[in-house]
């Protein structure tokens, strides 16, 4: 088999992998450039350069903070003072998540500053009796705004590593940040006022065990 045949097979047996969620996909990651070095399609010097690059490099490093904050019981704090600082009331608990989860992206990976939040909005979510599909997904949005602000998202490093492996000058921190924060608080503004009444009821999870108590919701859905 060539080596074109022997890396979309390769492919192949990783997507089927994560789309049938049988590996986490890091251990995927990890399988699939061993089997391109071992098989010779790579170099081992290929196989490994990605640990060299500064982007591989700042998400583990953004990765590692939150699981640290996590551990050390930082993330149930954060969530109590949310609701200290604003309430029960879910308007005023949207702004708040996503000015949290903006202001942390903006020094953070946006992946980690979701996952560290994450945690903190359950207990959020059951206690202020507010379904938690309303917190999440303005989670989400916070993130994804917060991080177009600096170079700290994932594709800004991408691209930025990516620069700097051709001998351009790459991005600044800060780079991003007269078009990213108008356009981050345009978007909390947004959602706070309007966008919280597309948010669902319900999480796909509840919507799910109603529909095995009542198959006539399910068959409704379809019809």
């Amino acid at each position: 088999m060539t080596q074109t045949g022997i890396t979309l097979l390769l492919l192949s047996i990783a997507s089927l992998l994560l789309l049938g969620n049988i590996l986490r996909a890091d251990i995927v990651a990890l399988m699939l450039m061993l089997a391109l070095g071992l098989s010779g399609i790579l170099t081992p010097q290929e196989a490994f350069s990605g640990f060299s690059r500064s982007a591989v490099m700042i998400m583990m490093s953004a990765f590692m903070l939150a699981e640290g904050l996590r551990r050390t019981g930082i993330t149930e704090r954060i969530g109590s003072f949310i609701i200290w600082l604003f309430g029960a009331s879910q308007k005023r608990l949207i702004f708040g998540i996503m000015t949290a989860a903006a202001f942390l992206s903006l020094f953070m990976n946006n992946i980690a500053a979701a996952s560290l939040l994450f945690p903190a909005l359950s207990g959020v979510a059951r206690r202020s009796k507010i379904s938690a599909s309303k917190l999440l997904m303005p989670l989400a949005f916070g993130t994804i705004l917060g991080g177009m602000a600096t170079l700290l998202t994932t594709t800004n490093i991408i691209v930025s590593g990516l620069l700097r492996d051709a001998n351009l000058p790459g991005f600044t921190l800060t780079d991003f940040a007269p078009m990213g924060i108008p356009l981050a608080l345009a978007g909390i503004l947004f959602m706070v006022f309007w966008g919280r009444k597309l948010l669902p009821n319900q999480s796909p999870a509840q919507r799910h065990e109603e529909d095995d108590e009542n198959p006539d919701n399910l068959l409704n859905t379809y019809l």
